[in-house]
C-alpha cells in the first residue's frame, strides 16, 4: 500500500506491486476512510473522476475524511494472461489485506463499490470478517468495517455481459446466479446485518449495504442491482452504468445521498455503543433501583432506520448522571415498560391499513395487560392532525384520555414530539420532583434540565 499525506487531493501512479493508494489528511488526524474499489476494466482513479476528491476535500457539513483507491486489472487490461481477466479469489484476499491494514489506523472503513467492483468487495469483507472473528473470538458486532454501498452491482449476476465475453473469467464471475455469489450471499444473509440498526440479534456483525441504482443502465437490471439490500437503503439515480459513479460536485445526488448514510451509519454506530455501555450498567435491574432508571420500548408498523435512531438518540441525550432510560431490550425481560412509544405513517392511518391499526392495537393490548404504564401514539406525516382523530376512534371507550396522541409533520418533529413524553416520565425522578419552577420542564433541552436543578 502507498501512503501519500496531501492537503489537496492528486491523483498518484500505483507501484508495480501496489494494488492501493491512500490519500491522508495533511494533518493527518482522520479516523475514518473511504475505500474506492472499481469494477470490470475500470481503473483506480478514472472509474470515479472526481468522486474521491470531493469526498476527500470534505464539505456540505461532512469533515474531510482519509480516501483510499484499490486497483486490480480486468478484463482487456488482464487479456495477456494465459487465464484472461481477473482472478476475483485473488483480488479479494489482496483486498481483504488491505482492510486488516487499515483497520489499525482507523475506527471507520466504508467501501464504495462499482459494479463487478461490489463482488470484489463483498468478497474480501467476508474473508476480513472470517479472520476477524478467530484471531479475536470476542471481537463486537460493530468492526471496523462500517458500511459497503454497492453501486451498479450485478448482485444477481448479468447475462448480458456474458453474451460478449463469456470467455474471460471475471466476466463469468458474473453468470446469473453463480455459485460464488450465491457463496458471499449465504455469509451475509447468515452472518451479517445489512439494515442500518444499532440492534443485537441473531447476527455476528453489524455491516449495513447500500444499493445506488442506474435508472439508464443497460448492463445491470434493477433487480440485480438492488439484491436483498433493504428497501430504505437503496436509491436510483438518472445515469447510465458508467455515470451514476462519476458525481462532478458535493451538490449532486449521488455524493448527497452518499453523506446522509454515512451520518445515519455513524449515529448508528454511536448508538451501538451507547447501548451496550447501558445494557452493562442494566445487566441486572435491581428493586431498589427502579427510581433511577425508567424503560422505554419502540414500535413502528414497519422497521425504519430513521425512526428508530431518532428514537435512540433522544432516550441517549435524556439519561442523565441521575437517571437511565434504557430501552426494554436491556433489561430483564419481565420488566415492565414505562413508556411504549408507538409510531405508524399517518396516511396509513387514515387509510386504514392493517399494519397501523396493528401498532395501535398493539399499545392499547400492552397498556390493558399491564406491560406499559404509559403509551404515546405518534403519526407521521403532513396529514397527522386527521390521523390523530383516527387513532381516537381506534381507541377502547375512554382509553383515549389515558394516552399521550400527537403526531408530528416529519422525522425530526417525531424527535421533538418523543422528546416531551420522555420529559414527562422523567418528571417522576426525584431531581425532577425537587425542581421548583416546574413550569419550565416540558420542553427544555437536556442541558437546559442540569440548569434548573440548581435554581
Amino acid at each position: 500500500m502507498q501512503r501519500f499525506k496531501q492537503n489537496s487531493f492528486t491523483k498518484k501512479p500505483f507501484g508495480k506491486s501496489h494494488s492501493m493508494n491512500l490519500h491522508k489528511q495533511g494533518s493527518g488526524s482522520a479516523r475514518t476512510v473511504a475505500v474506492f474499489v472499481h469494477g470490470l476494466n475500470g481503473s483506480g482513479y478514472g472509474t470515479w473522476k472526481a468522486w474521491p476528491r470531493i469526498l476527500f476535500e470534505g464539505g456540505s457539513g461532512f469533515p474531510p475524511i482519509d480516501v483510499a483507491l484499490f486497483y486490480y486489472p480486468s478484463l482487456f487490461k488482464a487479456a495477456y494472461r494465459l487465464q484472461p481477466g481477473a482472478n476475483i479469489d485473488l483480488q479479494a484476499q489482496q483486498l481483504a489485506e488491505h482492510l486488516q491494514e487499515l483497520s489499525k489506523e482507523y475506527d471507520e472503513i466504508y467501501l464504495i463499490a462499482h459494479s463487478l467492483g461490489g463482488l470484489v468487495a463483498e468478497a474480501a469483507v467476508s474473508l476480513y470478517l472470517t479472520d476477524l472473528v478467530i484471531r479475536e473470538r470476542d471481537c463486537l458486532p460493530v468492526s471496523p468495517i462500517a458500511a459497503i454501498f454497492l453501486m451498479a452491482s450485478p448482485l444477481a449476476g448479468s447475462g448480458k455481459a456474458l453474451l460478449l465475453f463469456s470467455f474471460f473469467r471475471d466476466v463469468r464471475r458474473l453468470r446469473l446466479l453463480s455459485k460464488d455469489q450465491e457463496r458471499y450471499a449465504q455469509f451475509f444473509n447468515s452472518h451479517v446485518q445489512v439494515q442500518c440498526l444499532a440492534s443485537e440479534g441473531k447476527y455476528r456483525f453489524i455491516v449495513p449495504r447500500y444499493a445506488g441504482i442506474a435508472t439508464l443502465d443497460v448492463a445491470v437490471s434493477p433487480t440485480s442491482a438492488s439484491g436483498s439490500i433493504p428497501n430504505e437503503q437503496r436509491r436510483q439515480f438518472r445515469g447510465t452504468h458508467f455515470s451514476v459513479v462519476k458525481p462532478k460536485s458535493p451538490t449532486d445526488p449521488q455524493h448527497a445521498w452518499l453523506l446522509a448514510c454515512l451520518r445515519d451509519v455513524q449515529e448508528m454506530r454511536a448508538q451501538w455503543h451507547r447501548n451496550a455501555k447501558q445494557k452493562k450498567l442494566a445487566t441486572v435491574l435491581q428493586d431498589d433501583a427502579a427510581s433511577d432508571v425508567f424503560v422505554t420500548r419502540l414500535e413502528s408498523e414497519r422497521r425504519r432506520s430513521a425512526w428508530d435512531i431518532i428514537y435512540n438518540r433522544v432516550r441517549a441525550e435524556a439519561s442523565t448522571s441521575y437517571v437511565d432510560v434504557l430501552d426494554y431490550s436491556h433489561v430483564k425481560a419481565d420488566t415492565k415498560v414505562d413508556l411504549l412509544i408507538a409510531v405508524n405513517q399517518a396516511s396509513g392511518v387514515i387509510a386504514g391499513s392493517h399494519a397501523s391499526n396493528h401498532v395501535v392495537a398493539s399499545a392499547v393490548e400492552a397498556f390493558e395487560s399491564g406491560a406499559a404504564v404509559d403509551v404515546g401514539i405518534c403519526p407521521v406525516g403532513e396529514e397527522h392532525p386527521e390521523a390523530e382523530s383516527e387513532v381516537g376512534n381506534l381507541l377502547p371507550a375512554g382509553a383515549r384520555n389515558k394516552f399521550y396522541i400527537e403526531g408530528a409533520d416529519d422525522d425530526d418533529t417525531m424527535g421533538e414530539v418523543i422528546g416531551g413524553w420522555i420529559d414527562a416520565l422523567l418528571h417522576r425522578h426525584p431531581s425532577r420532583q425537587a425542581i421548583k419552577n416546574r413550569h419550565r420542564i416540558l420542553r427544555l433541552s437536556y442541558d437546559a434540565y442540569e440548569e434548573a436543578e440548581e435554581l
